[in-house]
C-alpha cells in the first residue's frame, strides 16, 4: 500500500497522485487507485533535497540534510548536513513481493562498505535521530495483511486549505505479523494525497502519526511539501520538508543503487555538495 510512514525520495514523490473523481466506492477500490498511481509516478528517476528538523523527547533539537536519488523499487538517501556524517548513505531495494520487506543497507564513509539492516534491533534504530527508524523508511506492510474499511469522508485543514478526506480504516488480520495492528488514513478526495495518518500498537494506543503541514504541487499535481512526523511513545517530533523535487536530464543508471558502488557516488553530480 504505502509505506509505514510517507518520507523520502519516491515515498515522498508518491504522495503527488492523479484525482480520479468519485468513482470509488470502497476502501480496497480507493487503496488500488492509490497504488496505481503511485506506481505510474514512480516510473523513471527522481532527485530530492529533503530536510529533516528533530525536536527530541528531552526539548533539544536537531537538523539534518539530505539529498534522495530514486528509481522503481530502488531509491538512497545521501547525507549532506551536519558534516560529521555527511558522505553517509542509505539504501533501500524493494522486493518484488509486496508482502515482503524492502533489503537496506546503511554505508558509512569512514568504513567505506555498505552494511545490510537485518535485524529488527537495526531496522527499528531511528534514522538519522528522527522520530522515524530505518524500518519505517524502508518498509511497507502489505495490503494482504490488512481488512480495510471505509469510515466515510471528513474535512481536514491544512494552513488555509480544507481538503475533503476519505477516511480508511486499516485492521490487521489475526494471523498477521504487523507493526501496526490498526491505522487510520486520510486520503484527499480528489488527488489522492496522503493528508494524515494515525498508527495504533498492540495494545491500542496512539503509536505514531503523519500529518501534512504545507501543501504544493509537482508535476501540476498536488503533493506535500512539508509534513510532521511524530513518535508518540517518546514525544519526539520531526518535521520532513521538501527543498526540491525534480526529474533528472537523464535516467539515473541501475547501478548506482548496488551497494558495493555506494563508495563511488559523486554528490557533486546530483547538487548534494553543499559549500
Amino acid at each position: 500500500m504505502i509505506r509505514k510512514c510517507v518520507a523520502l525520495g519516491m515515498t515522498l514523490a508518491a504522495l503527488a497522485l492523479i484525482g480520479f473523481g468519485t468513482f470509488a466506492q470502497t476502501a480496497d477500490e480507493i487503496l488500488d487507485w492509490v497504488d496505481a498511481e503511485a506506481d505510474a509516478l514512480a516510473e523513471g528517476s527522481m532527485v530530492s533535497i529533503i530536510r529533516f528538523d528533530n525536536v527530541y523527547g528531552d526539548g533539544t533539537t536537531g537538523s539534518n540534510l539530505f539529498g534522495s536519488l530514486a528509481i522503481p523499487d530502488h531509491s538512497l538517501i545521501y547525507f549532506i548536513e551536519p558534516a560529521d556524517v555527511a558522505g553517509t548513505i542509505f539504501l533501500t531495494i524493494d522486493s518484488e513481493d509486496d508482502d515482503e520487506d524492502a533489503r537496506l543497507w546503511l554505508y558509512l564513509p569512514f568504513i567505506g562498505i555498505a552494511k545490510e539492516l537485518v535485524s529488527e534491533e537495526e531496522r527499528g534504530g531511528s534514522f538519522a535521530g528522527s522520530a522515524l527508524s530505518y524500518s519505517d523508511l524502508g518498509d511497507r506492510e502489505g495490503r494482504a495483511d490488512y481488512d480495510a474499511v471505509l469510515l466515510g469522508e471528513e474535512d481536514v485543514i491544512i494552513g488555509d486549505v480544507t481538503r475533503t478526506a476519505y477516511v480508511i480504516e486499516s485492521t490487521a488480520k489475526p494471523d498477521a505479523d504487523v507493526d501496526n495492528p490498526r491505522s487510520i488514513l486520510w486520503i484527499d478526495k480528489e488527488f489522492l494525497i496522503m493528508l494524515k495518518l494515525e498508527s495504533y500498537n498492540d495494545l491500542g494506543n496512539l503509536d505514531s502519526t503523519m500529518d501534512v503541514l504545507v501543501l504544493g504541487e509537482f508535476e501540476g499535481k498536488l503533493t506535500a511539501h512539508e509534513m510532521l512526523a511524530e513518535n508518540h511513545s517518546d514525544g519526539s517530533t520531526t518535521t520532513i520538508t521538501i527543498l526540491e523535487q525534480r526529474r533528472p536530464d537523464s535516467e539515473i543508471a541501475a547501478d548506482t543503487f548496488l551497494p558495493d558502488n555506494l563508495s563511488e557516488l559523486d554528490p557533486a553530480l546530483w547538487g548534494f555538495d553543499q559549500e
